[in-house]
């Protein structure tokens, strides 16, 4: 049996998936919720590849009987993700569980996929009954998965509007997600190529050509999860909860004694205390430390120093940076090594805090500053 680079390359793929699948339920601290979306969805993905790597081995007529019951796990990928991204941003949402109808087209599929198979040998007109299927097929798919896609990039967006109010620091977990979905993304691309080419207009490229690269893209998105896995095991681990979604909306205005005395907690942790040297310092965090609600910090965040938590935070990180600058540490240490000292938790985060507030990069300031 001869076996092409391709065909080699996603048996490698599949044993890596296969490996991924047993491997992130033992990683210490896992969030559990979140890990078992991504397995199902790690399996389903072995699945497909699987179909394609191996699938002309199989008789012709046994793949038009029974391999559309395969393609029913393409409705379950929407959902999957869509809960997978919930449940990893959620903290509180760990164990969340989407409605059951949002599955109901898979199993509507999977009893047509039974239907199929009964009357298999009564079809007349193979061929048109084929094609038939197929545009039916792609085109539900296709929309089914896009609109978990856009609704999974609203609930990124939201996560990320809040995470500058609740947090002094970026997050590896924003960057993995994306990459998801970027990924997720190109595939429905090629996806729609695929549909133009085979219903509409002959294109450039071939249809094998668009499904062997949509494979590709599943091993991209494979290599993804144990990237991330071996590098950054944070991401499939508890992590900082955001209380936005849990917590009402509605923020009371606070009287003038308590606005004041929030404001001394607060200029005192971050001042005297030199709190915001402290890395994970989140909200809640801060909150904790000042003996009152992330609602009511929030409030007069917003609306006493009219700037988000991670704005005020990464102004004193950004100014102790300066100081220790004029103080020429720059000479004795690297920058990044005084930016963790200062606060900062990764050199992304220190270069984007530093241009927003200075606008200068950190080398451009310290010449600036060495030239005046």
């Amino acid at each position: 049996m001869n076996v092409s680079l391709y065909e080699l390359f996603l048996v490698l793929v599949i044993g890596q998936c296969v490996f991924l699948v047993f491997a992130i339920q033992y990683i210490p601290k896992k969030h559990t919720g979140a890990n078992r979306a991504i397995q199902y969805l790690l399996a389903i993905y072995s699945l497909f590849l699987f179909e394609r790597a191996m699938g002309h081995q199989f008789e012709r007529d046994f793949l038009r009987l029974y391999g559309n019951i395969i393609n029913t796990f393409y409705l379950f990928i929407g959902p999957l993700v869509y809960t997978y991204i919930r449940r990893l941003l959620f903290y509180k949402n760990g164990n969340y569980q989407l409605a059951y109808y949002h599955y109901l087209p898979a199993l509507l599929y999977l009893g047509y996929c039974f239907f199929h198979v009964y009357i298999y040998d009564s079809i007349q007109d193979l061929s048109r009954y084929f094609n038939t299927l197929l545009f039916f097929n792609d085109v539900v798919f296709f929309i089914v998965i896009s609109a978990y896609l856009f609704k999974s990039n609203r609930l990124l967006n939201y996560y990320e509007k809040n995470e500058e109010q609740e947090l002094s620091f970026n997050q590896t977990i924003i960057k993995y997600i994306k990459i998801m979905l970027v990924c997720l993304l190109v595939y429905m691309i090629f996806w729609l190529l695929g549909i133009v080419e085979r219903f509409v207009v002959k294109l450039p490229i071939d249809i094998r050509m668009i499904w062997d690269i949509s494979c590709l893209i599943f091993g991209i998105q494979i290599y993804i999860v144990g990237f991330y896995n071996l590098k950054h095991p944070e991401v499939f681990k508890i992590r900082f909860p955001l209380n936005k979604e849990n917590e009402s909306k509605k923020k009371n205005k606070l009287d003038e004694k308590e606005i004041i005395k929030i404001k001394n907690l607060i200029d005192t942790f971050l001042e005297e205390k030199k709190g915001y040297c402290r890395p994970e310092l989140s909200l809640s965090i801060l909150a904790n430390e000042i003996n009152t609600t992330t609602n009511k910090l929030s409030w007069v965040l917003n609306n006493t120093y009219k700037k988000t938590f991670y704005e005020l935070v990464n102004e004193y990180r950004v100014e102790c940076f300066l100081q220790r600058i004029n103080e020429n540490k720059h000479k004795e240490f690297t920058l990044i090594s005084i930016a963790f000292e200062v606060g900062f938790n990764s050199k992304s985060t220190f270069y984007k805090a530093f241009k927003e507030i200075t606008n200068f990069t950190p080398t451009e300031y310290i010449r600036k500053v060495e030239k005046s």
